[in-house]
């Protein structure tokens, strides 16, 4: 059985500004709206979204699509930092260049919780993914990824609406 590690994470105010440092969030000692996340889309040049399918053993969101990569912020860590963190942990790519294409508040927005979200032009296969919390990636249009969204909205996270119509609607195609 593999131990969990314990992480820690900024709460922050209201203008996304650290308050204090928390450790691992597991026991929700703080409201969501305290906490930041990043968000990447990756994109190939078919115009298809990279779509993974979370694992039966995620404590959030079991079996349910997510977006591309994601996760929280760490403590002291920047928005940037993290989404560069997360891509080479749960993609195993590196050495790519990020464009942040969006900023949510909770505060402003139908977010839960402060997130960056940036986007990522990338063709090559994905071999060396986080299985253990990853279960399949696909690749959808967005016209697929919207009939998901609409037809059976329970397989998705509750922020990818948000976030995804944001970009469906502002940035994307």
């Amino acid at each position: 059985m593999m131990e969990d590690k314990i992480e820690f994470f900024d709460a922050v105010n209201e203008k996304d500004e650290v308050i204090r440092k928390i450790a691992d969030d597991k026991q929700n000692t703080v409201k969501s709206s305290q906490l930041r996340f990043v968000n990447i889309i990756i994109i190939n040049d078919d115009n298809k979204i990279l779509l993974p399918k979370r694992t039966s053993n995620r404590r959030k969101f079991p079996n349910c699509y997510d977006f591309s990569v994601g996760g929280h912020v760490n403590s002291g860590e920047k928005y940037e930092e993290a989404a560069y963190r997360e891509l080479k942990e749960e993609l195993g790519i590196e050495n790519v260049k990020l464009k942040e294409v969006a900023y949510f508040s909770p505060f402003e927005s139908n977010s839960n919780t402060f997130q960056k979200v940036y986007l990522l032009k990338y063709n090559e296969n994905i071999f060396n993914y986080d299985r253990d919390g990853i279960e399949k990636i696909y690749y959808k249009s967005k016209q697929e990824i919207q009939e998901l969204m609409y037809n059976e909205p329970s397989l998705f996270k509750t922020d990818y609406f948000v976030v995804m119509e944001y970009l469906f609607n502002k940035i994307l195609f």
